[in-house]
This record gives C-alpha cells, sequence and structure tokens, in this order.
C-alpha cells in the first residue's frame, strides 16, 4: 500500500531531498522550543554554580586524601595534600565554567 501523502521515492536524490526537508522542518521547530525556554541566567544561579563547583572541589579532594591517611596511616599529611589538591581542581573547574559562560554569552549576541 502507498499513501497517497508522500512523493515519488523511486530517486534517491529525490528521497534524499526530502528527508533533507523534513529534517530542516523538524530542526526548525526544535530550535524555536528551546528558544522558547532559554534565558539568561541570573546573577544569584551562576554564583551558586560557581560555588558549587568549588565546594565539590575541595571536599572530593579532602575526601581522597583522607581515605589515603586511612590506608596508610600518614594523619593529618594526605588530608591536607588533598585538601590543597582539591582547592586547585576546585578553582580550575570555576574558571572552565566561567569561560564557558562567557563564550555562550558573546554567541548568543
Amino acid at each position: 500500500m502507498s499513501n497517497r501523502d508522500e512523493p515519488d521515492r523511486s530517486n534517491p536524490e529525490d528521497r534524499l531531498a526530502d528527508f533533507e526537508k523534513r529534517l530542516s522542518a523538524r530542526l526548525e521547530i526544535r530550535n524555536a522550543e528551546d528558544r522558547k525556554y532559554d534565558r539568561p541566567k541570573q546573577g544569584w544561579a551562576i554564583g551558586l554554580r560557581y560555588g558549587t563547583e568549588f565546594m565539590v572541589g575541595v571536599l572530593v579532594g579532602a575526601a581522597i586524601g583522607f581515605l589515603i591517611d586511612r590506608i596508610f596511616n600518614t594523619l593529618p599529611f594526605g588530608l591536607l595534600i588533598g585538601t590543597f589538591l582539591g582547592f586547585g581542581a576546585g578553582t580550575i573547574n570555576v574558571v572552565r565554567a566561567a569561560k564557558e559562560l562567557s563564550e555562550r554569552a558573546s554567541r548568543d549576541k
């Protein structure tokens, strides 16, 4: 059975052109929906993200350092080194997040 609304698809080039047309129509609908719900981030949301990124880095570093201390019985050196490494990782995460938001803002303009 054939559907009368469908174009003739015997030629592969016609099928490809039909597919591209349907795909571009679907992408336009999807992009319009995304733009409808996409709003610029507010200041408190950005600050909360930065704070969370930093604290997670510090806490994970401290936890890994604490575990190393428990395994090798070297308290407090693993905890101190892990905390400092976590501080560095948290700082890098905040810089990376800030760069991402900055690039997204410049791209939207």
